[in-house]
């Protein structure tokens, strides 16, 4: 009886390490996380191509930031925001 006990605890110790809501939302933002990087790139393609036109230059950081603020966002284009100019001053 003290095995099936010690059992069933180590059995919900681990559940509940394991199955943490996390995991579920890094599995969602996994799968579609490259989708949401598509126009943030295309954003910042489109300056590179006109990199004197203020309205390019802020669609790229707008684009950037919004990625970042998503839930899935992560930090791939943190050094292209960082070498971004002041868009005011173009």
């Amino acid at each position: 009886m003290k095995k099936l006990m010690y059992a069933a605890v180590f059995g919900m110790a681990l559940g509940l390490t394991s199955c943490g809501s996390d995991d579920v939302v890094d599995f969602a933002c996994d799968t579609v996380r490259d989708g949401l990087k598509v126009p943030v790139q295309t954003s910042i393609d489109a300056y590179n191509e006109d990199t004197t036109s203020q309205s390019l230059c802020e669609a790229a950081r707008t684009a950037i930031e919004t990625y970042k603020s998503n839930e899935c966002g992560d930090g791939s284009f943190d050094a292209v925001l960082e070498n971004l100019p002041d868009c005011s001053t173009l």
